[in-house]
């Protein structure tokens, strides 16, 4: 294979669209930074006369807004494990920091030792720039590949997608998770239009450092990180050389949820990252269950309790709900319909279902004023309602295929990106029903989803296939051609 050519620099036209693009970007960046410093809230740190922990139990007991912040779904329980880590140190024995991942917080706690008093601040315009300058590198590296066209549309989409957008601003794992995969994509691309062949590249590290810190938040992710890699590796390497292409990847990955769980059986005695996996699942599987959060236990699947400590306790359940799963597959499977139902609901509607209910784009919906009447109501929760909410989902999958069928179409490059968005979005969807429906799980793999979205709908006016702009192939699938010999 030939190497990459020299850089000669841009040309004065690509400047001009790089700029544009950066433009885009930066706009909503400064929005966002205005909204922040407009945000009230209570005054945590005085009230704890200066003191964190004071501080944070103030926050914590009096249920007051953050000051330039939001508070995400579990809002209250990252900023707990926070509070145990600025307390206590890394070994806290705060049951919320092992129960959830305590990845997200132990993020956090350099931001609230370094700011202080300043931490919402600083925590919500660190978010905001980290996912812009993912956006800006994914949106820079699509540039180069035949997706040019549709550059302008996906910035403007991440950009003005008010879930991804305003939720940076919120106490969360999820954008967080977004931004580091959106840097990992764009490193990838990045490595394949460089025609780079070797086995360790800054590419690779920027990559697997990405998605060792979103597994850090997220430890489901893992999974995607495994597929990611083994992705890139086929499209780029003979079969003797996947294996140690991948040991390197994952072995960076796993570092970070590796420090989870020696924080865990140094405090606990465990080893495990959390202990939440079988609640979870449990809540979702059952008799008279609907796939969702309900106030109604009666319906979930009953298991005994177990002796031994919270991880072996966890374990007993997962076994348990498989079980379950295992002996009643038409009930399961109508399970798995309605958690899909539920994973791709909308945020706001009679068909909503899931844990966005801080979801700022949820609260200032616009809909949401016209349902304050009862005739409101009844337009937006009644058939109408429904009706629209059903057309949304069935329109945005429809895109999303049209978008995964486009970029396959195209070959090289982009039909590893359509694999790559097609199988990271399958993979988020397969966790939901495995566990429990939730429209908020769709936020991981948001950025994925939304590429194919966005190719899809421009593709309706896209009359033929754009041609390569490049005088070879980028990705040459060498595991899957006999006799191959390149690396």
């Amino acid at each position: 294979m030939a190497k990459a050519p020299r850089s000669r620099g841009y040309s004065s036209n690509e400047r001009k669209v790089r700029l544009k693009l950066l433009f885009i970007t930066l706009l909503a960046l400064i929005i966002k930074i205005v909204i922040i410093f407009r945000i009230q809230g209570f005054d945590w740190y005085s009230a704890g006369k200066g003191d964190l922990g004071r501080g944070l139990e103030e926050l914590l007991n009096n249920r007051f807004v953050p000051p330039n912040s939001w508070l995400g779904a579990d809002g209250e329980n990252y900023i707990r494990g926070l509070q145990g880590f600025v307390e206590d140190g890394f070994f806290s024995d705060e049951g919320k920091l092992s129960y959830w991942p305590a990845g997200y917080p132990l993020l956090m706690w350099p931001i609230i030792e370094i700011f202080r008093g300043y931490f919402f601040l600083a925590l919500s315009i660190v978010q905001s720039t980290v996912y812009a300058f993912g956006c800006v590198w994914l949106v820079d590296e699509l540039r180069k590949t035949r997706l040019s066209k549709f550059a302008y549309l996906f910035a403007l989409v991440l950009a003005l997608n008010p879930t991804l957008s305003l939720n940076t601003i919120s106490v969360g794992y999820e954008l967080p998770v977004v931004s580091l995969s959106l840097i990992s994509t764009a490193a990838l691309i990045r490595f394949f239009v460089k025609r780079k062949q070797k086995l360790i590249s800054f590419e690779l590290f920027v990559a697997a450092i990405s998605l060792s810190l979103a597994s850090l938040m997220q430890p489901r992710l893992l999974v995607i990180a495994l597929v990611f890699f083994l992705i890139w590796a086929f499209a780029r390497y003979k079969l003797a050389l996947i294996a140690p292409f991948l040991a390197f990847a994952l072995g960076i990955v796993s570092l970070a949820p590796a420090l989870l769980i020696f924080r865990n059986q140094e405090v606990h005695g465990y080893s495990a990252i959390s202990t939440n996996l079988g609640v979870t699942m449990r809540l979702g599987a059952g008799p008279a269950a609907s796939g969702g959060y309900t106030s109604d236990s009666s319906g979930i699947v009953q298991c005994p309790s177990t002796p031994g400590n919270a991880s072996e306790a966890d374990n007993a359940i997962v076994k348990c709900v498989v079980s379950w799963y295992l002996n009643n597959p038409m009930t399961s499977l109508k399970l798995f319909w309605n958690k899909s139902r539920f994973f791709w609901s909308p945020w706001f509607g009679p068909e909503a279902n899931g844990t966005m209910a801080r979801n700022p784009w949820s609260i200032n919906h616009p809909l949401r004023s016209t349902a304050q009447t009862q005739e409101g109501f009844n337009l937006v929760f009644g058939g109408f309602g429904k009706f629209v909410s059903w057309l949304w989902m069935i329109v945005l999958a429809l895109l999303l295929i049209r978008g995964f069928r486009y970029l396959w179409k195209l070959r090289d490059l982009e039909r590893l990106l359509a694999l790559l968005c097609g199988s990271i979005f399958l993979l988020n969807l397969i966790s939901s029903v495995l566990t429990i429906g939730d429209h908020r799980f769709r936020i991981p793999s948001m950025g994925f989803s939304l590429l194919l979205q966005s190719v899809g709908a421009l593709s309706l006016v896209q009359k033929r296939l754009p041609q390569s702009i490049r005088g070879e192939q980028l990705v040459q699938w060498p595991v899957l051609k006999k006799g191959n010999d390149s690396n």
